[in-house]
Protein backbone atom coordinates (compact mmCIF):
# COMPACT_ATOMS: atom_id res chain seq x y z
CA UNK A 1 0.00 0.00 0.00
CA UNK A 2 2.88 2.20 0.66
CA UNK A 3 4.09 2.18 -3.05
CA UNK A 4 1.08 4.84 -3.65
CA UNK A 5 3.07 7.63 -1.52
CA UNK A 6 5.97 8.21 -4.88
CA UNK A 7 3.62 7.27 -8.26
CA UNK A 8 1.56 4.27 -7.88
CA UNK A 9 -1.42 5.32 -7.25
CA UNK A 10 -4.48 3.22 -6.08
CA UNK A 11 -6.18 1.20 -8.82
CA UNK A 12 -9.82 2.24 -9.95
CA UNK A 13 -11.02 -1.19 -9.13
CA UNK A 14 -10.13 -0.63 -5.32
CA UNK A 15 -10.76 2.98 -5.43
CA UNK A 16 -14.43 2.38 -5.87
CA UNK A 17 -14.16 -0.61 -3.56
CA UNK A 18 -13.44 1.30 -0.87
CA UNK A 19 -15.06 4.28 -2.59
CA UNK A 20 -18.48 2.23 -2.29
CA UNK A 21 -17.60 0.71 1.41
CA UNK A 22 -17.30 4.49 2.52
CA UNK A 23 -20.51 5.92 1.14
CA UNK A 24 -22.54 3.04 3.13
CA UNK A 25 -21.13 4.86 5.70
CA UNK A 26 -21.84 8.19 5.09
CA UNK A 27 -24.37 8.26 2.09
CA UNK A 28 -21.83 10.51 -0.33
CA UNK A 29 -22.01 9.05 -3.57
CA UNK A 30 -19.02 6.76 -4.92
CA UNK A 31 -18.83 8.86 -7.63
CA UNK A 32 -18.61 11.85 -5.94
CA UNK A 33 -15.72 10.80 -3.25
CA UNK A 34 -13.18 9.74 -6.39
CA UNK A 35 -13.79 13.17 -8.49
CA UNK A 36 -12.12 14.86 -5.44
CA UNK A 37 -9.97 11.96 -4.93
CA UNK A 38 -9.13 12.44 -8.36
CA UNK A 39 -8.85 15.91 -8.18
CA UNK A 40 -7.23 16.26 -4.94
CA UNK A 41 -4.11 13.59 -5.86
CA UNK A 42 -5.05 11.91 -9.32
CA UNK A 43 -6.12 9.05 -7.04
CA UNK A 44 -2.87 9.03 -4.87
CA UNK A 45 -0.33 9.23 -8.06
CA UNK A 46 0.56 12.96 -6.64
CA UNK A 47 0.43 13.64 -2.83
CA UNK A 48 2.89 16.01 -2.52
CA UNK A 49 5.97 17.50 -3.67
CA UNK A 50 7.67 18.94 -0.56
CA UNK A 51 9.50 17.78 2.54
CA UNK A 52 9.58 19.52 5.82
CA UNK A 53 13.06 19.93 7.35
CA UNK A 54 11.82 22.12 10.45
CA UNK A 55 9.83 20.60 12.67
CA UNK A 56 9.90 23.73 14.88
CA UNK A 57 8.91 26.78 12.25
CA UNK A 58 7.42 24.40 9.21
CA UNK A 59 10.23 25.50 6.59
CA UNK A 60 11.21 22.64 3.95
CA UNK A 61 12.27 22.09 0.48
CA UNK A 62 11.04 20.20 -3.12
CA UNK A 63 11.35 16.81 -2.89
CA UNK A 64 12.89 16.71 -5.77
CA UNK A 65 14.93 19.97 -6.48
CA UNK A 66 15.83 20.98 -3.01
CA UNK A 67 14.42 24.03 -3.34
CA UNK A 68 13.78 25.75 -0.23
CA UNK A 69 10.23 26.53 0.81
CA UNK A 70 8.68 29.11 4.22
CA UNK A 71 6.27 27.25 5.80
CA UNK A 72 5.40 24.45 4.33
CA UNK A 73 3.35 23.33 7.17
CA UNK A 74 2.00 25.76 9.74
CA UNK A 75 3.78 25.19 13.23
CA UNK A 76 3.07 23.97 15.94
CA UNK A 77 -0.32 23.89 14.38
CA UNK A 78 0.20 21.06 12.10
CA UNK A 79 4.20 20.20 12.60
CA UNK A 80 3.34 18.45 16.17
CA UNK A 81 0.49 16.37 14.41
CA UNK A 82 2.20 15.36 11.35
CA UNK A 83 5.18 14.08 13.92
CA UNK A 84 2.70 12.12 15.76
CA UNK A 85 0.77 11.09 12.69
CA UNK A 86 3.88 9.93 10.64
CA UNK A 87 5.32 7.75 13.97
CA UNK A 88 2.15 6.50 14.42
CA UNK A 89 2.66 4.62 11.47
CA UNK A 90 6.29 4.07 10.83
CA UNK A 91 7.30 6.54 8.67
CA UNK A 92 9.50 9.41 9.43
CA UNK A 93 8.42 13.21 8.99
CA UNK A 94 11.90 14.46 7.16
CA UNK A 95 11.31 11.88 4.65
CA UNK A 96 7.18 12.10 3.82
CA UNK A 97 5.69 13.91 1.41
CA UNK A 98 3.55 16.99 1.40
CA UNK A 99 1.86 19.63 -1.02
CA UNK A 100 3.92 22.55 -1.62
CA UNK A 101 2.37 25.68 -0.85
CA UNK A 102 1.57 27.99 -4.02
CA UNK A 103 5.02 29.81 -3.65
CA UNK A 104 8.64 29.27 -2.06
CA UNK A 105 8.17 32.73 0.23
CA UNK A 106 5.50 32.90 2.79
CA UNK A 107 2.56 35.71 3.34
CA UNK A 108 -0.56 35.20 4.93
CA UNK A 109 -2.16 35.35 1.01
CA UNK A 110 -0.43 32.51 0.14
CA UNK A 111 -0.77 30.38 3.23
CA UNK A 112 0.38 26.83 3.74
CA UNK A 113 1.08 23.77 2.00
CA UNK A 114 1.82 20.71 4.06
CA UNK A 115 -1.31 18.26 3.30
CA UNK A 116 -1.01 14.32 3.59
CA UNK A 117 -1.80 11.73 1.40
CA UNK A 118 -4.75 10.94 -1.38
CA UNK A 119 -7.08 13.26 0.68
CA UNK A 120 -4.80 15.66 1.01
CA UNK A 121 -5.88 16.44 4.74
CA UNK A 122 -3.80 18.84 6.85
CA UNK A 123 -2.64 17.07 9.73
CA UNK A 124 -4.63 19.02 12.57
CA UNK A 125 -7.42 17.98 10.58
CA UNK A 126 -6.59 14.48 10.18
CA UNK A 127 -6.24 14.27 14.11
CA UNK A 128 -9.52 15.68 14.47
CA UNK A 129 -11.33 12.60 11.90
CA UNK A 130 -8.81 10.02 12.78
CA UNK A 131 -11.33 8.56 15.83
CA UNK A 132 -14.34 8.33 13.80
CA UNK A 133 -12.00 7.19 10.66
CA UNK A 134 -11.08 4.51 12.97
CA UNK A 135 -14.80 3.67 13.72
CA UNK A 136 -15.68 3.48 10.66
CA UNK A 137 -12.82 1.15 9.37
CA UNK A 138 -11.94 -1.04 11.97
CA UNK A 139 -8.34 -0.05 12.18
CA UNK A 140 -6.15 0.64 15.59
CA UNK A 141 -4.83 3.35 14.12
CA UNK A 142 -6.03 5.45 10.95
CA UNK A 143 -3.21 5.94 8.75
CA UNK A 144 -3.61 9.36 6.15
CA UNK A 145 -1.42 7.20 3.56
CA UNK A 146 -3.37 3.95 3.18
CA UNK A 147 -6.03 3.92 0.73
CA UNK A 148 -9.11 2.81 2.29
CA UNK A 149 -8.68 5.36 5.60
CA UNK A 150 -7.93 7.77 2.91
CA UNK A 151 -10.88 7.66 1.42
CA UNK A 152 -13.01 6.81 4.40
CA UNK A 153 -11.55 10.43 5.62
CA UNK A 154 -12.65 12.13 2.66
CA UNK A 155 -16.29 10.50 2.67
CA UNK A 156 -16.86 11.35 6.16
CA UNK A 157 -15.22 15.14 5.59
CA UNK A 158 -17.46 15.47 2.75
CA UNK A 159 -20.67 14.21 3.97
CA UNK A 160 -20.29 16.85 7.20
CA UNK A 161 -19.79 19.34 4.35
CA UNK A 162 -23.46 18.32 3.41
CA UNK A 163 -22.57 16.26 0.29
CA UNK A 164 -24.71 13.32 1.65
CA UNK A 165 -27.79 14.77 0.27
CA UNK A 166 -26.44 13.87 -3.82
CA UNK A 167 -27.69 16.98 -5.08
CA UNK A 168 -26.12 18.97 -7.35
CA UNK A 169 -25.74 21.88 -5.92
CA UNK A 170 -24.96 20.26 -2.53
CA UNK A 171 -22.01 18.48 -3.64
CA UNK A 172 -20.76 21.33 -5.86
CA UNK A 173 -20.81 23.28 -2.71
CA UNK A 174 -18.95 20.44 -0.52
CA UNK A 175 -16.34 20.45 -3.14
CA UNK A 176 -15.62 23.90 -3.17
CA UNK A 177 -15.89 23.85 1.10
CA UNK A 178 -13.28 20.39 0.95
CA UNK A 179 -10.97 23.13 -1.24
CA UNK A 180 -11.78 26.53 0.55
CA UNK A 181 -13.61 25.96 3.72
CA UNK A 182 -16.38 27.79 2.15
CA UNK A 183 -19.29 27.30 -0.70
CA UNK A 184 -18.92 28.55 -4.35
CA UNK A 185 -18.88 31.98 -4.44
CA UNK A 186 -17.19 34.65 -6.39
CA UNK A 187 -15.00 35.61 -3.35
CA UNK A 188 -11.04 35.78 -3.78
CA UNK A 189 -9.36 33.36 -3.96
CA UNK A 190 -11.32 31.87 -6.24
CA UNK A 191 -12.70 28.51 -5.47
CA UNK A 192 -15.75 27.60 -8.20
CA UNK A 193 -12.95 26.09 -10.91
CA UNK A 194 -12.44 24.05 -8.34
CA UNK A 195 -16.26 22.90 -7.59
CA UNK A 196 -17.05 22.95 -11.35
CA UNK A 197 -14.11 20.28 -12.06
CA UNK A 198 -15.12 17.94 -9.05
CA UNK A 199 -18.56 17.55 -10.42
CA UNK A 200 -17.55 17.33 -14.32
CA UNK A 201 -15.06 14.21 -12.96
CA UNK A 202 -18.50 12.59 -10.55
CA UNK A 203 -20.28 12.66 -13.90
CA UNK A 204 -17.54 10.68 -15.87
CA UNK A 205 -16.93 8.78 -12.83
CA UNK A 206 -21.15 7.66 -12.33
CA UNK A 207 -21.41 6.81 -16.05
CA UNK A 208 -18.33 4.35 -15.65
CA UNK A 209 -19.89 2.68 -12.69
CA UNK A 210 -22.98 2.63 -14.39
CA UNK A 211 -21.60 1.07 -16.85
CA UNK A 212 -19.74 -1.46 -14.58
CA UNK A 213 -22.99 -2.07 -13.19
CA UNK A 214 -24.76 -2.65 -16.31
CA UNK A 215 -22.94 -3.22 -19.43
CA UNK A 216 -24.37 -3.16 -22.92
Amino acid sequence: MFDLRDTQGISFGTALDYATQASVKTGVRPAFILAILSQESDLGKNIGSCLVTNIDTGDGVGKNTGTAYEKVMKAPRDTQPFQDITASVGLTWSTTPVSCPLSRTYSASRGYGGAMGPSQFIPSTWQLYAPRIETATGVTTANPWDPRDAIMATALYLADLGAGSQTYTAERNAACKYYSGRSCDSKSPPNTAYGNSVVAKADTYQQNIDYLKNPQ
